[in-house]
């Protein structure tokens, strides 16, 4: 009986395991890159349809309190702290010239006692001294009262809030130091929405919002 010549027993599986073996590292190559594109593609922004939208505004959310940065993109920065400033505290940076000055309004909203909300407006200024002895002579002299302080963005006119014209007004404030830099914080309410409030009130937002002075710095340097 004649037999058709063709491949040994088992022959013809062995010599398929390479191409096997090709195959799946192929398929895995491919499941890995889906699997990595569907994990950090951007998500699509639901209003505009584009995604990665930058913000606006600036909104802080890691302390008591939610703040947005108001009108500018970022905070504002100069170098004559004199012409920014009034009162003892202008005289006192005419004598000692800072370095730098950095600024910028923030909004947060307080819950009242009956589910609303009342809308407070901070100002934020940081204000880096010369030396650190500077620095705290500056702060012991924004700690006393009627001795003035480093003008507001609203009291300059940078940004405007219906109703205000300066943040001073309102009673808030609250400052620290930290080596050559003085951040000074005050705060009022918007005048259709402060019923209820208080100082006390006031002055608890400045103090969370001295926390705001560190991302300022970065976002200007």
């Amino acid at each position: 009986m004649q037999f058709q010549d063709g491949p040994p027993p088992g022959g013809g599986t062995g010599l398929n395991w390479p191409v096997r073996i090709i195959g799946l590292v192929a398929i895995a190559v491919v499941s890995g890159f889906v699997y990595w594109f569907l994990n950090n593609e951007s998500p699509q922004d639901p209003a505009t349809g584009y995604g990665d939208q930058p913000p606006s505004t600036v909104v802080t959310t890691s302390g008591e309190f939610d703040f947005e940065m108001l009108e500018i993109d970022k905070p504002i920065v100069d170098k004559d702290c004199t012409k920014h400033s009034y009162g003892k505290i202008k005289d006192f940076l005419t004598e000692n010239p800072c370095t730098q000055l950095v600024r910028a309004i923030y909004q947060a909203e307080i819950e009242d006692e009956y589910g609303g909300f009342r809308t407070i407006y901070t100002s934020v200024s940081v204000v880096e001294m010369p030396d650190e002895a500077q620095a705290t002579d500056l702060r012991e002299l924004t700690d006393t009262d009627n001795t003035g302080n480093v003008n507001d963005l609203v009291r300059e006119g940078e940004v405007t809030i219906a109703g205000l014209k300066t943040l001073s007004a309102g009673g808030g404030y609250d400052s620290s130091q930290d080596g050559r830099e003085v951040v000074i914080v005050e705060a009022d309410y918007d005048p259709e929405a402060s019923d209820g409030g208080s100082g006390e009130e006031l002055d608890k937002v400045c103090g969370d919002a001295i926390r705001l002075s560190a991302e300022m710095l970065d976002a200007v340097s």
